[in-house]
């Protein structure tokens, strides 16, 4: 027998894939367009991930009212589309391991240096770090 959370997760998955993407359009779009109105309205900067983490908080103080499988399937989907809206902007790096993150960090520190001494005009290359 199929656990419960595993089924949940299947239908959220087919929300987000399907369903929800032929009513509203693209995931990043949508909510990149609610975050523009909720930063109009509130004069704050609201990003799109912002927006889906919102959206899973209302669907959280909803199950403290009632416990109802829908918030939950749309709790997992909001969830999925956040990650989903990291990985497609510039937040995406919060997604690197350690390593990841100080092997990219070290290659722009390289190519910045790189580019500092071809300007000074020292275009040997083989000198070391």
């Amino acid at each position: 027998m199929t656990p419960v959370s595993a089924d949940l997760l299947k239908e959220a998955k087919k929300l987000v894939e399907t369903d929800r993407h032929e009513d509203y359009g693209d995931k990043l779009k949508n909510h990149q367009n609610i975050a523009k109105l909720w930063s109009a309205y509130l004069d704050v900067e609201i990003s799109a991930h912002d927006v889906a983490i919102c959206m899973g908080l209302l669907k959280i103080a909803r199950l403290k009212h009632a416990h109802k499988k829908d918030s939950y399937l749309d709790l997992a989907a909001y969830a999925a589309i956040a990650g989903e809206i990291e990985e497609r902007t510039d937040r995406h790096i919060s997604f690197e391991s350690e390593g990841e993150r100080r092997g990219r960090m070290t290659d722009k520190a390289i190519k910045e240096w790189l580019k500092e001494q071809k300007k000074k005009g020292k275009n040997d290359t083989k000198t070391t770090i």
